[in-house]
């Protein structure tokens, strides 16, 4: 059982900020609920061969987010509570709007603790080796989400909240999905919804229940 780092230990987050895109795909394939579980260096270097154990009982299901150049850091807080509600293995954002305001973020619970909030220049070449982007926006051909199998290891991509995502983006997602509502809802709430879907969805990914 991984235990949270106290206040004082290095992150994970901070170690992975510093890695290229390269090296973080990779870690984030091989230990995506392992090594993004914000586990102090000192314990895994204590005990590697029980570190190693853990990777390999990893689950491979998996969901990550993705949010293209965010403003608000108070969605940002929200975004980062719902994937500690939900279990999502990481969080990345691009842009330098949200880096210049996070000092105001409103993640009360502390959830980069255990779930690393990532800043990266592209998100396209962070993506882990076997996940799918998915793309969550309103546009022609979309999928509503009622209606969707998500994959097994997904990376959702969320749009601004004062703008959608781009063609370019739109281009690389593998799927595009989005969810039916009468009016706009904002950046968290469409996050959470998301989520939620997924694990309210259980084991019928694509590969169904023999998947584990």
């Amino acid at each position: 059982m991984l235990q949270k780092p106290a206040a004082d230990d290095l992150r994970v987050s901070y170690i992975v900020s510093k890695l290229s895109p390269r090296k973080i795909r990779l870690l984030s394939y091989r230990y995506t609920r392992v090594f993004f579980a914000a586990r102090p260096l000192g314990a895994a270097a204590k005990s590697p061969r029980k570190f190693c154990a853990s990777a390999t009982v990893a689950n491979k299901r998996y969901a990550c987010i993705g949010l293209f150049n965010p403003k608000s850091p108070e969605n940002v807080g929200s975004v980062m509570r719902a994937a500690g509600c939900y279990s999502a293995a990481s969080v990345f954002y691009s842009g330098k709007r949200y880096a210049r305001a996070r000092d105001f973020i409103t993640d009360t619970q502390r959830i980069y603790m255990d779930i690393p909030l990532i800043g990266v220049e592209d998100l396209q070449q962070i993506i882990p080796i076997g996940c799918t982007p998915v793309a969550v926006e309103l546009v022609e051909g979309a999928r509503p989400l009622p209606q969707y199998t998500h994959p097994d290891r997904a990376i959702y991509i969320f749009g601004p909240e004062d703008g959608s995502l781009s063609k370019e983006v739109l281009d690389w997602c593998e799927d595009v999905i989005y969810i039916p509502t009468q009016g706009c809802m904002n950046l968290a709430a469409t996050v959470n919804v998301v989520l939620y879907d997924r694990m309210a969805k259980g084991i019928n990914t694509k590969s169904g229940p023999g998947f584990k």
